[in-house]
């Protein structure tokens, strides 16, 4: 498949996007690890590549001499068009595989206005739409992010969905499907090892109720405790990783170093979703 990306990249307007090749990126052999992720960005690379979330959990998930974590973004109309022509997958960065050859394919929600674009990457990476349609053939499809505090409107198109901070829950999830993947559990046991994760919303264990009128009652709980509570970092040093960042080869959005001080917001003004969603202030050491 290489060498087929490899005739399609000159042919878009900026290919750094998709190289794979930024100052400090980390390249596996795809032989030599138990477990293999994929993390998404569901918008263009400059956008994503700005994202310090995103760094954060790939460092994370890198650090692991039997994990991998790799990266895409949701390519430009341009590469869009020619994967569609030319009858190619959505690949990720770092080793131009298929996504779907992952164990796991973690999206972040940023923000609604991509949830579009959700779709178009599992489109091209050919991988059904709804949850329900997928089956263990699949990469398991994880969200998390501050849009994962509202996860209903896009529910039915994740296996799981992480509500809170990530840095710790991240390996659990990791270790979990990769303990199930080793014993050749089917997919509905894998749901069930992480819906025992704190902080893991799994959508299928739920069903809403409405009235006659089409009022929201509540969540009826099909398996599982029925109690999903928001994944809380307490120590924002202890699991950090100190890995520089990835440089890109191409202007950004924020094109600068992004470095993460504190999270939480002392004011907690209520109509800012971070000032709400990342509580509590907690700060790093100077």
């Amino acid at each position: 498949m290489n060498s087929e990306i490899d005739t399609l990249l000159p042919q878009v307007r900026q290919p750094s996007r998709y190289g794979g090749n930024e100052l400090h990126v980390v390249k596996k052999e795809w032989d030599s690890v138990a477990l293999r992720m994929v993390l998404a960005f569901p918008d263009l690379y400059e956008l994503g590549m700005s994202h310090q979330g995103l760094q954060i959990l790939y460092h994370i998930v890198n650090a692991r001499e039997n994990l991998v974590a790799e990266r895409v973004y949701t390519p430009d109309r341009d590469l869009e068009e020619l994967l569609r022509a030319h009858h190619l997958p959505l690949f990720s960065l770092e080793s131009q595989r298929p996504v779907a050859d992952f164990d796991i394919l973690g999206i972040t929600l940023p923000y609604e206005l991509c949830y579009t674009n959700i779709l178009t990457i599992l489109e091209l990476a050919g991988l059904p739409f709804r949850s329900a349609d997928r089956t263990a053939a699949h990469p398991l499809v994880i969200g998390g992010g501050p849009c994962a505090f509202h996860p209903e409107p896009v529910a039915d198109f994740f296996d799981a969905i992480l509500l809170g901070d990530g840095e710790e829950a991240v390996l659990e999830i990791c270790e979990a499907v990769r303990a199930a993947k080793e014993s050749g559990e089917g997919r509905q046991a894998v749901l069930e090892r992480l819906s025992r994760i704190e902080g893991v919303y799994v959508p299928s264990f739920f069903e809403p109720r409405y009235d006659d009128g089409g009022k929201f009652l509540g969540m009826r709980t099909l398996s599982g405790n029925g109690l999903v509570r928001r994944r809380i970092l307490a120590d924002l040093e202890g699991a950090s990783i100190e890995q520089p960042p990835l440089v890109p080869l191409t202007r950004i959005v924020h094109d600068r170093l992004g470095l993460e001080i504190a999270r939480g917001c002392t004011r907690g003004c209520r109509f800012c979703q971070a000032g709400m969603i990342y509580r509590p202030v907690r700060e790093r050491t100077p």
